[in-house]
């Protein structure tokens, strides 16, 4: 009986002190406050959009940016290239990029020209197919920026993404920067420039990274870069 009544005396004791810091509901204050352990926590800071958010913009003005009208997509560009020089996180600046390859204006042309450079290699592989997105609407400069990437870009996979862009081309000017994957070490390289020689020439010379050498010799002399190639205007193969 005297451990009863003694654990009723501490009970008591508890109430009775919680009464003065706050145990009555989840809205009282006092360190021993309750919580409700369910509760939403928001996921945003007043004032600033989160990542997630952004991105999702991002990628909904690029849906649109091929339907705009001309004032519309120069205003967006123009918004854009400013965000993704302001940006830190490489991801976002990534889908900026891709973004900015929906609106071919002079504003997007020098943001993405800056983001061949980025340090980031996200960054520098979106805008290699930005500029792949320009080359099929005839830009006179994207296969120039593409076939220099292949030339001196430091990472493979960059490397890689900008050959295969230039397999978009149907343009004869990028056999230059093909011919540069070719003669890699990789052979990740090599192969995706065969693929995209195939694309660019409508040839069909099978696997043999020799005979497309040799075919790419033929048509790009030696003494020219990737630069003054694809300034040159188009020309036949044959």
């Amino acid at each position: 009986m005297r451990r009863i009544h003694g654990g009723w005396l501490v009970l008591i004791g508890v109430f009775v002190a919680c009464g003065p810091v706050g145990c009555n509901g989840p809205d009282a204050g006092g360190p021993f406050a309750w919580k409700n352990p369910f509760a939403e926590v928001p996921d945003s800071v007043p004032g600033v959009v989160p990542p997630y958010k952004r991105m999702a913009e991002y990628r909904r003005l690029a849906k649109e940016g091929t339907k705009a009208e001309p004032a519309r997509r120069q205003e967006v560009a123009q918004r854009l290239a400013g965000e993704m020089q302001a940006e830190p996180d490489p991801m976002i600046r990534a889908q900026i990029a891709r973004t900015l390859g929906a609106y071919p204006t002079p504003e997007a042309a020098a943001a993405l020209r800056q983001a061949l450079e980025d340090s980031s290699t996200d960054v520098r592989i979106a805008a290699c197919k930005s500029w792949g997105d320009w080359s099929t609407w005839g830009d006179p400069n994207a296969i120039k920026w593409l076939n220099e990437r292949v030339a001196s870009d430091m990472d493979n996979d960059v490397r890689r993404e900008a050959t295969e862009q230039l397999g978009r081309t149907d343009n004869p000017a990028a056999l230059t920067g093909l011919s540069v994957a070719l003669d890699d070490q990789s052979p990740v390289l090599q192969r995706q420039a065969v693929l995209s020689l195939r694309e660019v020439t409508n040839e069909d010379l099978g696997h043999d990274v020799s005979r497309w050498r040799q075919f790419c010799r033929a048509r790009v002399p030696n003494s020219e870069t990737p630069t003054a190639v694809a300034a040159q205007p188009d020309q036949r193969f044959q």
